[in-house]
C-alpha cells in the first residue's frame, strides 16, 4: 500500500509473470504457466473504467495472449 492508502500494482510491459493455469477445467487441478506482459496496465484511463485493473500477457506455452488482474499474477523478473 502506498502512503495515499491507494493498493500499488507495480506491473510493466517486459516483466516475465507466472500465472495459474485451469488446463482440466477443474478449479483445484492447476499447473503454473509462464508469459509476458506486452501490454501497459489497462483500466484507469478508458472512458469506460473497469472494477480491476488489467495487463495482456502472452503465454509462451499456447502462444495465446490472455487478459490478466493483479490477483493472478505472479512476476518472476521485472523488465
Amino acid at each position: 500500500m502506498s502512503k495515499s492508502g491507494k493498493l500499488m500494482w507495480e506491473v510493466k510491459r517486459g516483466d516475465l509473470v507466472r500465472l495459474k493455469d485451469y488446463p482440466t477445467g477443474v478449479e483445484n487441478k492447476y499447473v503454473y504457466i509462464t508469459g509476458l506482459v506486452i501490454s501497459g496496465i489497462k483500466g484507469y484511463n478508458d472512458s469506460q473504467q473497469s472494477m480491476w485493473p488489467t495487463v495482456d500477457v502472452y503465454i509462451f506455452s499456447t502462444g495465446v495472449t490472455r487478459e490478466c488482474g493483479p490477483g493472478s499474477l505472479q512476476i518472476i523478473s521485472n523488465s
